[in-house]
């Protein structure tokens, strides 16, 4: 019989594994929010496109409320969502 450490260590290590994993852009801004405030502050200091971010911003944040950060690209080059 396994001792209670070891299962407390695998309940543990089960948790981890089942928490969903952050998208790309909330691992690396903390949020999407922040990411959006960082991009419109570049709009306002001229670095990016006042036309054009909007747009990309509102695309990425549906592609992070869906999910479809997620989806992986098979050997036949085709994309499917992952599940």
């Amino acid at each position: 019989m396994a001792s209670p450490r070891a299962l407390l260590s695998q309940l543990k290590q089960l948790k981890a594994a089942r928490q969903p994993r952050p998208s790309p852009i909330v691992a690396l801004y903390g949020s999407f929010d922040a990411f959006a405030d960082k991009c419109m502050a570049e709009v306002q200091e001229g670095k990016l496109c006042p036309v054009d971010m909007p747009v990309v911003i509102a695309c990425l944040r549906r592609w992070e409320r869906d999910g479809d950060w997620r989806a992986q690209r098979r050997g036949n080059g085709v994309w499917e969502a992952a599940r």
